[in-house]
């Protein structure tokens, strides 16, 4: 376990001593011209063993463009060069993935961007699982990074529900960096249960990893950190700008993961062409972050933050011959939850669904009123008989610098640790936002449960609410019910979420907006990260909560 000595005071604010690449406009290629394609399956190259390799690759994100240089994942039998293989596990099947570094030697560039360094080390977190804390892929100093030509085995035990998991490289400081060339990939697990779900499967269960980039005039990739956050300005699905994906007239499933750096997308379905439809086809979002939702819950829209899945049925019954775009209409940044802008942030169309006029065969699924799981039967609020309440913050004490901390300061990542659970005791955190952006909370080693929200009208110089000025409970929208590890918490909110942490050692805890997690305003003197350490220490300085009620008053008791 890391202990307290590897962490130090944060270095002084300062900003960036170069000066950024700018970005933008890109060149636009024709909207949903390619079709889609779904990442290959990732085979094991040994009974219960993975061998991933991160490397330089050369992709075309259009059919109109060259081929540029990324980076991608590759396994033995799945080459690729953005973005990597889908590696599907099941539960109480465990399995080792060896990481390989195939990137140039440290202090080679690969990118004429401006990352703070050209180490070249990698480190791949597996997204929402319960893997050891050495294999948990967390960044230095709480553990070691791949430098270039080695590699290190991570276990995944897979003793967890079905949830659509997701890898990713999370290296110190160029996380952002790393992720944007292509450094992600599907992870899903799944268990007998799911297996027997009557939903969508097979050729009808799609995944689409949503991203937004910008590009040079010679199509290459263009980025940067000279804001606080990193909004491209076209759509990238599955490493295709713009693209369309055929369907049938008949259900499908599709895993939405939001792998952008900054930007929030609130998603619906809006006719392109084809013949008139009195509605859209319906959207149920059945699974989130970390498993099923026990009550399927059907959307017109829906808001998924850097970092967040969600599975989603959606139901082309009846739309023969009609086109669908996937649209947008999430400002850059998001503030409050439900802040509008119908250009999307510049991006208000995502990808197009052309429903063909026949389906190949009966479409036998259906969407049960109830999908019981190991890890949803009992309700959020369940968790809090057994829980104590831990407060932490989000704010910035330097405009345009957010930072986390705990209840009573805002520390940097190399600050000691002050979020230290007791293994397998249950915690509810209360998130106070104080910042003027909705930030994507995400703890490692951890399943969660969102429990709700409370308003805060004004906040004192100590960044601590007002208790006259607490709203009323606002229990989690019918989306956010399930299993999670991400929670979007909006600017002047109270968000709590609860767990019970059952994985000793030392992780983090952060921002999934990547520019905020690296530091991007302060060239990562200022990163919104913490160290997340479970070990044995009793957390009895903390209140117990015991009921939804009393944990109302702990909230108006700052």
């Amino acid at each position: 376990m890391v202990g307290t000595g590897l962490f130090v005071s944060a270095a002084p604010l300062a900003p960036k001593a170069e000066a950024a690449v700018p970005c933008g406009p890109s060149p636009v290629p024709t909207f949903f011209k390619d079709e889609v394609q779904q990442p290959p399956a990732a085979k094991p190259d040994a009974p219960g063993h993975y061998t991933l390799t991160a490397h330089v690759g050369s992709h075309a994100f259009h059919s109109d463009w060259p081929a540029v240089r990324t980076l991608g994942y590759s396994t033995p039998n799945a080459a690729v060069d953005y973005l990597g293989p889908t590696i599907t596990t099941h539960k109480g099947k465990p399995i080792d993935v060896t990481v390989v570094n195939d990137l140039p030697a440290a202090g080679t560039p690969i990118f004429p961007f401006d990352q703070p360094n050209n180490n070249n080390k990698i480190t791949t977190h597996r997204h929402a699982g319960l893997q050891p804390a050495p294999s948990d892929g967390s960044p230095e100093p709480i553990q070691p990074e791949i430098p270039p030509g080695a590699s290190r085995t991570n276990h995944y035990p897979n003793d967890q529900a079905a949830g659509p998991l997701w890898y990713h490289d999370h290296d110190h400081e160029n996380t952002s960096y790393h992720v944007y060339e292509g450094l992600a990939g599907f992870m899903p697990n799944t268990d007998e249960r799911e297996e027997n779900f009557p939903l969508p499967k097979g050729d009808f269960a799609k995944s689409f990893a949503i991203q937004d980039k910008s590009f040079n005039p010679d199509y290459t990739l263009c980025y940067n950190h000279a804001n606080p956050e990193f909004f491209g300005d076209l759509p990238v699905v599955n490493g295709a700008v713009a693209p369309k994906q055929q369907v049938e007239p008949r259900r499908y499933t599709f895993t939405l993961l939001n792998g952008s750096d900054s930007r929030f997308y609130r998603v619906s379905l809006k006719q392109a062409s084809g013949p008139t439809a009195s509605a859209p086809p319906k959207m149920t979002v059945v699974a989130s972050d970390s498993g099923y939702l026990f009550h399927p819950a059907p959307v017109d829209e829906l808001l998924i933050g850097p970092g967040e899945r969600y599975k989603v049925v959606v139901d082309f019954t009846g739309h023969n011959g009609q086109n669908w775009v996937l649209s947008n209409n999430a400002p850059t940044p998001l503030g409050p939850m439900d802040d509008v802008d119908p250009t999307g942030g510049g991006i208000p169309q995502i990808m197009r669904f052309d429903v063909g006029t026949s389906t190949s065969s009966p479409d036998k699924s259906r969407i049960p009123k109830v999908l019981p799981e190991t890890n949803n039967v009992l309700p959020p609020e369940a968790l809090l008989a057994r829980s104590r309440l831990r407060t932490v913050q989000a704010g910035e004490a330097t405009p345009g610098v957010p930072q986390l901390g705990d209840k009573d300061q805002l520390l940097n990542f190399l600050d000691p640790p002050t979020e230290t659970p007791q293994l397998n005791s249950t915690e509810t955190w209360a998130m106070r936002n104080h910042s003027p952006d909705s930030h994507p909370i995400h703890l490692h080693m951890v399943e969660l449960r969102l429990i709700g929200r409370w308003h805060v009208g004004q906040w004192d110089a100590n960044g601590k609410p007002v208790p006259s000025s607490i709203g009323p409970f606002e229990p989690p929208r019918p989306y956010e019910t399930g299993p999670k590890e991400d929670f979007v918490s909006p600017p002047d909110y109270i968000t709590a979420w609860a767990g019970t942490f059952t994985v000793p050692g030392a992780s983090v805890w952060h921002c999934h907006i990547l520019s905020h997690e690296d530091g991007a305003s302060t060239g990562g003197a200022v990163e919104m990260m913490r160290p997340l350490v479970i070990g044995n220490t009793p957390q009895t300085q903390l209140p117990r909560v015991l009921t939804q009620a009393r944990l109302d008053q702990l909230i108006r008791q700052p």
